[in-house]
């Protein structure tokens, strides 16, 4: 009888403890978040979608998860107005990890992004990048909700004052980010930056910061994005000579990038329809102006969305005299059945920028116009 007793308190009590073992708690307290509901979402190594919800109260609150072999990527966010104004732009959701310890999430609820996350060592690395990159972040942030709020009524000197500070910002932030993938290359937290930093480094540095990392999550799911990229940019690894092309420029003359062995050029894959491309092509005139006497060129390839080549030459040509682009520009659309520039060279986001050296040799790729990578280089090639 009692044999019979302690097995059916097993049978009654087992299952609760080892449910208890299996789940993880996220709690926490969030300034001004009252009785709202919170949520969060993710997906488990099963390639399944979770999502749990929970209502606070009197700004704490309580959720449980399952427990994961690998830590997970999950968005946390509250049912609050982020705001206060009456305009609704909504602030990014949380980032974290959903993995095999307790986590407690405490902040602000109006800036939950930034709110302090601890538990497991996944999480507690990635509280490490967040302290070094809050200042920053939250200063842009609060950029964007000044421009957002004041729309058009902003004025195009404050505007521009604002987005000179943010470029700032972002530039310097550049480095703080670079700086912790090098010096954590066993956290899950690098593998799941690099996933968002393929634009802060050339090609090749991307590649060898991806090599220096340790083995120990470059088989997670999340990790193949980073794979697929590579492949993609290794077409044009630097040291490798650069695909050669002969393509007729806006004023009917051949270029041949054969002929300009003994120049360092600049091959910047574009459009008439990419803002940032646009954006960027300032800075490019600049470079032009500055090393244009010391053999410096700069070969623009435009690739326009216009299906029909007249209108593509069209969209191409005024956004060339807009821009006050005095360099050589061509068109990728032109003659496309006999090279495609942009599927020779791989290019896979615009704008891309490929460096070549005066012996044809490519000596980085960059993609978008986030780093220095083109400036240091130049310098260093010319001395000033």
């Amino acid at each position: 009888m009692k044999t019979l007793f302690i097995a059916t308190l097993l049978h009654f009590f087992l299952p609760k403890a080892y449910s208890q073992n299996d789940s993880i708690q996220i709690s926490g307290r969030l300034k001004g978040l009252g009785n709202k509901s919170v949520w969060i979402s993710f997906t488990d190594d099963a390639g399944l979608s979770r999502s749990y919800k929970a209502n606070a109260n009197n700004d704490a609150f309580a959720l449980k998860v399952p427990r994961l072999p690998n830590p997970a990527i999950a968005r946390f966010d509250v049912s609050i107005s982020r705001t206060g104004t009456k305009n609704s732009n909504p602030a990014p959701k949380l980032d974290l990890f959903v993995f095999d310890r307790d986590i407690s999430i405490n902040g602000n609820a109006l800036l939950v992004q930034f709110a302090d996350v601890n538990g497991d060592e996944e999480n507690n690395a990635l509280a490490v990048y967040k302290q070094l990159v809050k200042k920053g972040e939250m200063r842009n942030y609060e950029i964007m909700q000044e421009l957002f709020n004041e729309g058009k009524a902003a004025s195009s000197a404050n505007r521009e004052v604002l987005m000179a500070e943010a470029t700032a910002i972002n530039r310097k932030l550049v480095n703080v980010k670079r700086d912790f993938v090098k010096t954590h290359p066993n956290a899950f937290a690098s593998v799941f930056l690099l996933t968002r930093m393929e634009n802060l480094y050339t090609a090749g540095d991307f590649i060898s910061t991806w090599n220096s990392l340790s083995p120990r999550y470059k088989n997670h799911s999340i990790a193949e994005k980073i794979k697929a990229y590579i492949k993609k940019v290794s077409a044009t690894p630097d040291g490798s000579d650069a695909i050669g092309f002969q393509k007729n420029d806006k004023d009917g003359r051949l270029i041949n990038l054969a002929d300009f062995k003994g120049k360092t050029v600049l091959l910047d894959f574009w459009g008439s329809w990419c803002g940032p491309c646009r954006a960027s092509n300032p800075h490019l005139k600049a470079l032009y102006t500055k090393y244009k006497t010391k053999g410096f060129e700069i070969i623009a390839i435009a690739q326009e969305q216009k299906k029909i080549l007249e209108e593509a030459r069209t969209a191409w040509l005024k956004a060339i005299e807009e821009d006050g682009l005095t360099y050589i520009n061509i068109l990728n659309n032109e003659s496309i059945e006999k090279q495609n520039l942009v599927k020779d060279y791989n290019i896979i986001a615009f704008p891309t920028k490929i460096l070549v050296s005066n012996e044809g040799k490519i000596l980085l790729r960059i993609t978008s116009s986030a780093t220095d990578d083109i400036d240091r280089a130049l310098e260093k090639i010319y001395g000033f």
